[in-house]
């Protein structure tokens, strides 16, 4: 743990995620707030609109990114991506800027959409060049301290973002935090820039005869295929995301009417997810051969499950903020399980392409989850509280199916979990 934290190119790292993690906590509030101050929008619809349009660009682009990404070096992309996020964001405050000004007063959302699927598709090549950067910076043995410092840190930047974004949103105005992200993107970029590394390896330095981006992708889908634990965490990944996919919608229509909360109120709960997910990182730090266990996946999607199901049965907020540090915990354990698991498995020219395809499931997944929110009737009518018990309900079958593989199987969870 101490070799991690005195490493200056992890510092490096964190430090601007920390700030690019603060302005989209900041912003999204911004824009929980100007769904609530007009009415006409329907909150859990236009959020999973949003969500949705983020997502998408992680499957369209992700065969993209399998190829193209393990050609460059991967500190170069995350740069020019802040940079290029810093625009786009810069361009969603000016079409908000007469909404929000009162010069009209209705304003569809159709353009927020599309930038925020550039957004997307910026994510796309950026969490997984962001993945596979870390084995650069220290050394395999130091992978779970790692990852579990950087959970930790942005788990506490997530609610920290959320919950000052609220604030400001509610009394200094939702123009503030969405330029406020314009800057923390800007300072990211300049942060990356500090990191100095030798040049780490390349398909075009590895692989020099398969510059053809067919046969790159080919080449790399089998990689994953035949990979005996890379593949059955990528798809295990893309079961545990749908989960919270869906959670994340269901969250702010459940804070908001069932709990009664205002905008800030909800920073207030989102709040205790990131004491959970503190707590939980932490418990990894001390214990971190947990995460070699196969019934790590399995213990935490019973867990997941009871604590959705609590949930749905309560009105109260002390008892829902429980609820919700747990699934903290559960959330942040299980992203930092996938995350040291893949870094640790894969040979480095190659590391860039797992992660994207891993990146293409989730935003398949997740697609999936943010379109029943919106493009259903079912779920539109479906109370919050209902799609938080069933979602309970499924997590546990999900993890009654695991028992069963593994048994069957006689292996390890990771390499047998869902096919």
């Amino acid at each position: 743990m101490k070799a991690v934290i005195k490493n200056a190119r992890f510092l490096w790292l964190l430090s601007s995620q920390i700030a690019l993690t603060l302005g989209d906590g900041l912003m999204r509030m911004g824009l929980v707030e100007v769904l609530r101050e007009h009415q006409h929008f329907d909150k859990r619809v236009e959020i999973a609109k949003l969500s949705f349009a983020v997502a998408v660009p992680g499957l369209l682009f992700g065969p993209l990114v399998m190829v193209v990404l393990d050609r460059w070096q991967r500190r170069s992309v995350l740069i020019v991506s802040d940079v290029i996020r810093a625009v786009v964001v810069l361009a969603i405050a000016f079409w908000l800027l007469p909404l929000l000004s009162g010069q009209v007063e209705n304003r569809g959302l159709q353009l927020v959409y599309w930038m925020t699927g550039v957004l997307g598709i910026i994510a796309t090549f950026y969490l997984a060049a962001r993945s596979a950067l870390l084995p650069n910076l220290v050394d395999t043995d130091d992978l779970v301290h790692a990852n579990t410092i950087f959970g930790i840190t942005l788990a506490l930047a997530t609610v920290g973002g959320i919950t000052l974004g609220g604030l400001i949103a509610e009394k200094v105005g939702v123009l503030t935090t969405v330029l406020a992200n314009v800057a923390m993107c800007l300072v990211s970029a300049g942060l990356l820039w500090k990191i100095r590394m030798v040049p780490h390896a390349t398909t075009a330095t590895q692989y020099p005869g398969t510059r053809n981006s067919w046969t790159e992708l080919r080449i790399g889908l089998e990689y994953l295929w035949t990979h005996p634990t890379a593949m059955p965490l990528v798809l295990l990944n893309g079961v545990f995301m749908f989960i919270v996919g869906i959670l994340a919608v269901v969250f702010v229509g459940y804070a908001m009417d069932t709990l009664r909360l205002t905008t800030s109120q909800v920073g207030y709960l989102a709040l205790a997810g990131g004491v959970g997910a503190a707590a939980g990182i932490g418990s990894l730090s001390t214990q971190h051969r947990w995460t070699k266990s196969r019934w790590f996946p399995l213990a935490h999607l019973v867990i997941m499950g009871g604590a959705l199901i609590m949930l749905a049965l309560t009105v109260r907020i002390w008892v829902a903020s429980i609820g919700i540090v747990v699934l903290g915990g559960v959330i942040a354990t299980m992203l930092i399980y996938f995350d040291a698991r893949l870094q640790a498995q894969v040979e480095d020219a190659r590391r860039g392409a797992v992660f994207a395809a891993r990146g293409m499931l989730t935003s398949a997944t997740m697609i999936v989850a943010f379109w029943l929110q919106f493009g259903t009737a079912l779920f539109r009518r479906t109370p919050a509280p209902t799609v938080f018990f069933w979602l309970g309900v499924g997590s546990m079958v999900v993890a009654v199916l695991t028992v069963v593989m593994v048994q069957a199987r006689k292996q390890p969870v990771t390499t047998g979990t869902v096919a």
